[in-house]
């Protein structure tokens, strides 16, 4: 790189000769603490079906040198010459080139896109648009998983090691909050016309459904969301829907890069996987909600448990949870975690006050069985969650009751 720093590659191209013109091309980001041995057997899926695939190592991660900065400017500079490097490759096209890529590696993917990297089609996994908003909603960090990305990278970044106290503690949130914005690519998605299919979990703890929904709402290009049963913890990235994603990304990159005629672009543009098994559902839009509500009445930080919904009911968008503060003391955090049983359906947390308190909670797709009874727990942290760790601090805090306003599908898919 410009900077001297040596960024580690592998291309893969297809069988036979290159037609005129090239091969088209795929740039393959990998996730955060990982390799480009870790797109191996996805670059080898695309030159299997004609397309020369270059996956490398992000700086500071892999063989590549240097330090890791959080897709920073250095990073999507790097994203910028490597691209350029690709189109360069004698067998490959100089113009007819998108990227793929997953979680860390699709933020930098939509920031590149920001940034104007000349992509001719895109498809990002479980990734962000807003890192703020993700990690910190509500200005209180989702801990737990701020704290398990740190420890994965802080060996190659000086930037981790420097923020990681506040970042994990919801210190220095001005900060963190430049940090994040200058890294995110929400503000700048309305500049974007290039065709992104976006893929992201029903329940992903680090990049829940809004931060893809912020991607289709914005994004001016052509565009397709896929909302299946992969993700982040709790959820993984070997799912039976796996073959599908890459069934459509193919399709999405033969129409965009090849010129297929397949028709995707003319398809219904939201998929909605249900919670288990192959069914799918496809809407023109995102798909419709109405608001379920459900009291908590009591005085304990709980669990409480509300009454039985007579329905299926199928979680989606973000939900409220109202609580009324009494008293409150050294009390850093209040964190909410609403429970089907021992399942964790949603989570939210604030820094709380005196009064009536929303609570915003993450959009995570959920089905619930007729006859399901929510209960609410509130505390510091949550609990055997790894979502909100807590910290051993002894403050108080007196609550009142509880008002939950659940955002769900008017008719749910799973079931």
């Amino acid at each position: 790189m410009s900077d001297g720093t040596s960024i580690a590659y592998d291309l893969y191209t297809p069988d036979g000769t290159a037609p005129a013109g090239g091969w088209p091309g795929v740039v393959v980001l990998h996730g955060l603490g990982g390799s480009k041995d870790d797109m191996a057997a996805l670059a080898q899926i695309f030159a299997s079906h004609g397309y020369a695939a270059l996956a490398y190592s992000a700086r500071g991660q892999g063989t590549s040198t240097g330090n890791l900065e959080l897709s920073g400017p250095s990073e999507i500079a790097d994203e910028r010459a490597m691209e350029s490097f690709f189109a360069g490759v004698p067998a490959v096209s100089d113009t007819q080139i998108g990227a793929w890529g997953v979680s860390y590696g699709g933020g930098q993917l939509w920031d590149g896109l920001v940034a104007g990297i000349p992509y001719k089609a895109a498809a990002v996994v479980a990734t962000w648009t807003d890192l703020y908003t993700a990690l910190w909603p509500q200005d209180v960090a989702k801990s737990g998983i701020v704290l398990g990305f740190a420890k994965a990278v802080e060996a190659r970044s000086p930037l981790i090691v420097a923020n990681e106290n506040d970042a994990v503690h919801s210190t220095n949130l001005p900060a963190l909050k430049a940090l994040t914005s200058a890294r995110s690519s929400y503000t700048g998605l309305p500049s974007v016309k290039t065709p992104v299919y976006m893929f992201q979990g029903r329940v992903d703890y680090a990049f829940d459904v809004t931060q893809a929904e912020n991607g289709y709402l914005r994004e001016k290009g052509p565009k397709h969301l896929y909302l299946g049963q992969f993700g982040h913890t709790p959820s993984t990235f070997s799912t039976p829907d796996i073959a599908y994603m890459q069934s459509q990304t193919l399709a999405w990159f033969d129409h965009y890069l090849k010129g297929a005629p397949n028709g995707i672009d003319k398809s219904k543009p939201v998929t909605l996987a249900a919670a288990t098994g192959s069914r799918r559902v496809s809407y023109a839009g995102i798909p419709k909600t109405k608001v379920v509500g459900s009291g908590f009445r009591g005085t304990t930080l709980g669990p409480r448990v509300g009454p039985r919904f007579r329905q299926a009911l199928e979680t989606f968008g973000v939900s409220l949870l109202k609580v009324q503060v009494r008293k409150v003391s050294n009390y850093p955090r209040l964190v909410a975690t609403v429970r089907a049983g021992k399942r964790v359906i949603t989570h939210g947390a604030i820094v709380p006050k005196v009064g009536l308190q929303t609570i915003r909670l993450a959009n995570y797709v959920q089905y619930l069985p007729k006859g399901t009874r929510l209960s609410v727990s509130f505390s510091d942290s949550s609990g055997d969650d790894v979502a909100y760790l807590g910290f051993g601090e002894s403050g108080t805090i007196s609550l009142g009751s509880a008002f939950l306003s659940l955002q769900v599908l008017t008719k749910p898919i799973s079931g």
